[in-house]
């Protein structure tokens, strides 16, 4: 019960994001009606300073939230701000005379505010769209809560529908541009605001957005009535659980196995994938000890003597079940007892492995994990925690051998070395960046 509720809050929320951006931005344009030019500035930085404080807020959650459409809102109610002040000043009683001519303008309506704001979205939205998984925001999301599959359904729907709703904005803001200008460029008069002016600025913006919120809110009840008639009913556990992954090493070789096929049974999408070959789920624990891992990776197996190391958790921000990750190196022996077991185990090369998750014929779990093993050990072997480097040899990095993991004295659980891993000494300004992580964006080391 208590995961259902969580899945469909998380859902909620998702919506509520939605209304809560398209309501800041509507705001802004509704407010022109009746504040002066001079003050519109203002009201667009304050209500992004509410819509910051809301996202800062969600870092901190339990289950955080996707705030990718706030987070963008903020950006678009900061630019608008900017251009307004920019035309204000503009028109400005000591440049007013040397920038436009005054035949041709209305001192008391500087700017339309749909005007300039309806382009600002489209600009901030194309930006945000093309920069993809490399926005800073998003980056900073997965290193804090893990990747989309560690997250379990909303992880996946959060990824999903975060970008499907920045394309909906996208895609609004465009006809909200091109109806506002060709109306302005062919019918405005610029002496005052008349109902067709207020029709066209105001209300047809207003709508459309409204009509998207609708849309998001029948969308989002339509995953939730799949989530309850697909997924819940074939996850075998009920409630929260827990899980327990074996990633399986020998040599520079990681286990694999194939994947299931029952035609006469439903099969959870991750087991249609290339995957670990030894994961345990077991009614929900806060925490586990090495020492019960161990005792049941071998009652699984039968397989004694495993070197079995705890490699990280995912015990938050995922409405399902925790997840504990471990790495065993394997023998020799071992690892053919594995396989005389397993038909389909098959042992395969990290470079094989990384054509395979390219292919996403590997499991999003697994690839996460693997991407967590490879990116983590390469950012402790190259640089410190702070992320200066190692050597003195910029852009050097080390040779990443699988034989060699049981060797490297590395924390996989901590996140700060995936923030080391894109911002170190090798990378542009990254003094200024550690700079406005520690002390602005409220990170902290």
């Amino acid at each position: 019960m208590r995961r259902r509720l969580n899945n469909g809050k998380g859902l909620f929320l998702l919506w509520l994001n939605w209304v809560m951006a398209t309501t800041a931005i509507s705001l802004v344009v509704v407010l022109s009606l009746w504040v002066k030019a001079i003050w519109m500035p203002f009201v667009a930085f304050g209500l992004e300073l509410v819509l910051f404080v809301l996202v800062r807020r969600n870092r901190e959650a339990e289950l955080p939230v996707c705030y990718l459409v706030p987070f963008i809102t903020t950006r678009i109610l900061f630019w608008t701000g900017v251009v307004m002040f920019v035309v204000n000043l503009l028109y400005s009683e000591w440049l007013i005379d040397k920038v436009f001519d005054p035949d041709t303008i209305n001192q008391e309506i500087p700017f339309i505010t749909i005007l300039i704001m309806a382009p600002v979205t489209v600009v901030v939205t194309a930006w945000v769209l093309w920069r993809g998984s490399r926005l800073n925001f998003c980056q900073d999301c997965r290193m804090r809560h893990g990747m989309p599959a560690e997250r379990g359904f909303l992880g996946v729907i959060f990824t999903q529908e975060s970008i499907s709703q920045t394309k909906m904005l996208l895609q609004l803001s465009i006809i909200i541009t091109v109806a506002s200008w060709t109306y302005y460029a062919v019918a405005y008069v610029n002496s005052d605001l008349n109902h067709p002016d207020h029709f066209v600025f105001i209300f047809v913006p207003i709508f459309l957005l409204v009509a998207g919120a609708g849309y998001v809110g029948f969308k989002l009840a339509s995953v939730w009535k799949f989530y309850e008639q697909n997924v819940d009913t074939i996850t075998p556990q009920r409630g929260t659980f827990t899980m327990l992954r074996y990633i399986l090493l020998y040599d520079n070789y990681v286990g694999v196995r194939a994947p299931i096929t029952a035609p006469d049974k439903v099969l959870d999408p991750h087991d249609c994938k290339f995957d670990t070959p030894i994961a345990i789920t077991l009614p929900h624990r806060e925490n586990m000890s090495l020492y019960e891992a161990q005792t049941m990776f071998r009652q699984m197996t039968e397989v004694e003597g495993v070197d079995i190391r705890f490699m990280y958790s995912t015990t938050s921000c995922n409405a399902d079940c925790n997840i504990f990750h471990y790495l065993c190196y394997l023998n020799e022996e071992q690892k053919q007892q594995l396989m005389d077991q397993n038909s389909g185990l098959q042992f395969y090369p990290l470079r094989d492995l990384q054509q395979m998750i390219d292919h996403h014929v590997i499991s999003p779990l697994m690839a996460a994990e693997i991407h967590r093993l490879y990116t983590i050990a390469m950012a402790w072997k190259t640089y410190t925690r702070d992320g200066r480097r190692r050597y003195p040899i910029k852009n050097y990095q080390p040779t990443f051998r699988i034989r060699d993991a049981h060797k490297w004295d590395v924390d996989y659980n901590d996140s700060q070395w995936f923030y080391v891993s894109i911002n170190n000494q090798d990378q542009p300004f990254y003094a200024i960046r550690r700079f406005w992580r520690k002390y602005i964006n409220g990170i902290g080391d």
